[in-house]
């Protein structure tokens, strides 16, 4: 079997998957979903990925039950979930403060680098001029 690659998604795009409503290319990060169901890309986050989308779903104006209907529906996706290890939130930290970025934002490059595989994510403001070895997908 051949190796699939790896792509590193934030949770600006997971988010994308689970409220459509005012989200602008859907298509496309549906797209990224659709083939890491069909093995044709292995798509990974760390693992507050979760939390992330919980927090960010809350603060939607989606009401409780749905929100809680869409965090089960998070959990069918089966993307590669990442420990924060401390080696992981060193370089996160280290990449935070070159960048100007949050530690949550860096830790989804940190991934990215250390896995050597692009990073997909819709936050311009956070990523846009970042300069990383790995490639950085802006899905807007």
């Amino acid at each position: 079997m051949e190796a699939v690659n790896p792509v590193v998604v934030d949770s600006s795009v997971a988010f994308k998957w689970l409220h459509h409503l005012d989200e602008t290319n859907v298509d496309a990060a549906n797209a990224l979903l659709n083939e890491h169901e069909r093995g044709s890309m292995l798509v990974t986050a760390p693992a507050g990925l979760h939390a992330e989308l919980a927090n960010a779903l809350r603060y939607s104006a989606l009401p409780q039950d749905e929100v809680l209907s869409l965090i089960d529906t998070l959990g069918g996706y089966r993307i590669e979930l990442v420990p924060a290890t401390p080696a992981r939130l060193g370089a996160a930290v280290r990449l935070s403060y070159r960048h100007g970025m949050s530690v949550y934002d860096a830790l989804f490059l940190a991934l990215a680098e250390e896995l050597g595989c692009p990073l997909v994510t819709a936050d311009r403001r956070a990523f846009a001029g970042i300069d990383s070895p790995v490639e950085i997908r802006l899905l807007l």
